[in-house]
């Protein structure tokens, strides 16, 4: 026994309501299903090589490419050696070299040509226009590269806001990809079951939450029953997976993680730093793994849904 599930992409039944509402899902309340999600595949090499590392000896089912990412190439090769591992797209508005012209996505980038974070507010339809360019060439690299997107999800959830979750949701149809991540995480549930994660993450989580409600985010794509990990972004170690595992409700569920080993991030780093390697520790731990097994819960890809 080496700690790691076995990994299934038996469709789930249709029509279940989940016991935090329907979310557009497909689930089984029978059965306990887990989807591990990376996000950052393709931001640093430190970063591919963990991945890589949770999915070959640990519990990570699927990861999603950053198209615009230094070390995208790399990534897809390591996702072309390893056949299990679901991929999808983690569409990026917000930082990085844009693979647009600069000059044809202005509202977009910044002074030197590099996407930049953008205020909330109204989104204009001259600004919506450069989104979608910007996310027809990143899903454009990802699909030309030979890589079949099993999901979209978001660099930094900025999609928490309606149009551009809806124009995800429409591209998604038209590169036949199925599903799209929901940012309901049921707060309450997440603090309650798997600890205090801090006044800022909890902030953070609920803000989301309430943001893509109103966005009319709801019920818009295929979706897991719940997602999680926002409220304990960066502190998914192994004590907070040993949690999860004893009380993951019925259903299928969307775990986000940040795993990596130690070293430089690019794309001027992120806050995460040195929790990616906890993340990873987390993910490798034969503990979290025989814990998953012991409560009978699966673990699948989005490709499940």
């Amino acid at each position: 026994m080496d700690g790691r599930l076995d990994r299934s992409t038996t469709l789930i039944s249709t029509g279940c309501q989940s016991s935090y509402g329907r979310e557009g899902a497909i689930s089984d309340n029978r059965a306990r299903r887990i989807i591990v999600n990376a996000d950052d595949f393709g931001l640093s090499p430190a970063v591919n090589r963990g991945i890589l590392a949770a999915h070959r000896r640990g519990i990570l089912t699927s990861a999603t490419l950053l198209a615009n990412a230094p070390a995208f190439d790399q990534a897809v090769d390591l996702a072309r050696a390893a056949s299990s591992l679901g991929v999808g797209a983690h569409l990026n508005l917000v930082r990085g070299k844009p693979l647009s012209p600069p000059e044809s996505i202005p509202l977009l980038v910044d002074g030197d040509g590099m996407l930049r974070r953008f205020r909330v507010g109204r989104l204009t339809a001259a600004f919506l226009d450069q989104a979608e360019r910007e996310y027809r060439a990143q899903l454009n690299r990802i699909v030309k590269s030979g890589i079949t997107p099993t999901h979209i999800d978001f660099e930094k959830h900025h999609a928490w806001q309606g149009p551009f979750y809806r124009l995800a949701v429409r591209l998604a149809g038209e590169f036949g990809i199925h599903a799209v991540r929901s940012l309901r995480e049921p707060v309450a549930w997440s603090v309650r079951t798997l600890g205090w994660p801090g006044f800022s993450h909890l902030a953070m989580a609920t803000f989301l939450r309430v943001g893509f409600d109103c966005g009319g985010g709801r019920g818009l794509a295929r979706t897991p029953d719940r997602f999680l990990g926002q409220c304990h972004i960066g502190r998914m170690d192994e004590t907070t997976w040993l949690r999860l595992a004893e009380r993951l409700p019925p259903g299928t569920s969307e775990v986000m993680t940040h795993p990596g080993e130690e070293g430089e991030e690019a794309m001027g780093g992120s806050w995460l730093g040195s929790s990616r390697a906890v993340e990873l520790a987390a993910l490798l731990s034969p503990r979290v793994a025989e814990a998953l097994r012991r409560n009978g819960v699966e673990l699948i890809t989005f490709a499940a849904l």
